[in-house]
């Protein structure tokens, strides 16, 4: 089974009650965001839009997740 694309399973965290919900229902709403992207792809587009450390620390916190997944 292949593994589902980070970016497509971080918009699909957008119901969650946590951080990683809240990046998932930004993502969601954005409509350039790379959701075929890897987590290195997510982190760049991220970054190029001004996201901030603590966004990043998410960011991080959720690819963990997902690499467990």
């Amino acid at each position: 089974m292949m593994k589902q694309e980070f970016g497509s399973w971080l918009v699909a965290q957008h119901n969650r009650d946590d951080w990683v919900g809240l990046l998932g229902f930004q993502a969601r709403r954005d409509r350039a965001f790379p959701t075929g992207g890897d987590p290195d792809d997510v982190r760049a587009y991220m970054q190029g839009k001004g996201a901030d450390h603590d966004t990043l620390d998410m960011l991080d916190t959720a690819e963990l997740e997902w690499g467990r997944a």
